[in-house]
């Protein structure tokens, strides 16, 4: 099992470990940062309980975004981990449904059984195989080239969790960072905000010396992760929202989406417990279902609840 999971790590395409190492650089950079230069800065070195609080709440946000990060990494999300059928089911949505040829053949592939030549297998619907892990992927939404795998039915839950936890952190050291600047500079100026935005433009012209650069181009670095971080939670969470996959959205297939509230949605994808996911990776809240039926007008995996539409 063990050896399993450190398999799992690395991921099939060699290329991808660089877009990994980075994030896990950027990890240690901010935390170094954060203990070695921003806390010292503002408490002069003095160690007091507000430090100390910094500290919880700092190692809090690493335990849960690493957690995150290591279970979306290590948990296999490919249809090895289901049992499929020699023989290829029969269809449950028919192509009369869509508008055009090519939008209903592609309904058909994506919202019934279908065989994949390449697993040579068949495969449930809303899979899709990854030309990058090579396999197969149970309900892929989509793959993130910065942890090097798919996102799927298993670990979409530890994956939205990871980019909340890492927008928390994002938003915690830019709260440090401005205590940082304000203790720096005793005040707030166009020098100092131009330092912070546009560091090398600011070097350039001489209002920064070299260890100055370092400090605003970390800062500045930080806003800009924040900001893009909380842009992908949108996106997500508005796929969430709506019972899509980001292929769904793409092709503008609705037929799972639209019918749910936002409760719903939310237990479909962290669990019963979806209220509790959030504080801890080692909270156990499986999704719904079993990654292969759905009900095809409510976005609702068919053991779930009894109801009388249509099951894919």
């Amino acid at each position: 099992m063990v050896n399993r999971k450190v398999k799992l790590l690395i991921p099939k395409d060699r290329g991808e470990l660089i877009p990994i190492f980075f994030v896990l650089f950027l990890i240690c950079v901010y935390v170094i940062f954060e203990l070695y230069v921003i806390l010292p800065a503002i408490y002069n070195n003095i160690f007091t309980y507000k430090e100390i609080c910094h500290l919880i709440f700092g190692l809090y946000i690493i335990f849960n975004l690493i957690g995150n990060l290591f279970l979306c990494m290590a948990t296999d999300t490919s249809i090895d981990t289901i049992i499929c059928p020699v023989l290829l089911p029969s269809p449950n949505i028919t192509a009369s449904q869509s508008s055009t040829n090519t939008h209903q053949e592609m309904i058909y592939q994506h919202c019934n059984w279908h065989y994949c030549h390449r697993c040579e297998v068949n495969v449930p619907p809303r899979s899709q195989h990854c030309h990058l892990c090579k396999k197969c992927i149970l309900k892929r939404d989509h793959h993130c080239s910065f942890l090097g795998r798919c996102i799927g039915f298993r670990n979409i839950r530890y994956y939205m969790c990871f980019l909340i936890w890492t927008w928390i952190g994002l938003f915690y050291c830019n709260i440090l960072h401005v205590d940082y600047t304000y203790e720096l500079v005793g005040t707030f100026s166009w020098r100092v905000i131009v330092a912070c935005l546009f560091p090398f433009g600011a070097w350039l012209f001489r209002v920064l010396d070299h260890f100055s650069l370092l400090l605003s181009f970390i800062c500045s670095t930080s806003i800009v992760l924040s900001l893009y971080i909380l842009f992908l939670i949108i996106q997500q969470m508005y796929l969430i929202m709506n019972g899509q996959t980001w292929h769904e959205y793409g092709k503008n297939i609705q037929i799972y989406s639209g019918q749910k509230d936002l409760q719903s949605n939310l237990e479909i994808i962290f669990g019963r417990r979806w209220y509790c996911v959030l504080f801890s990776p080692l909270i156990s809240s499986p999704a719904y279902g079993d990654g292969m039926t759905f009900d095809s007008t409510t976005n609702e995996p068919s053991n779930s609840r009894t109801s009388g539409n249509k099951r894919i």
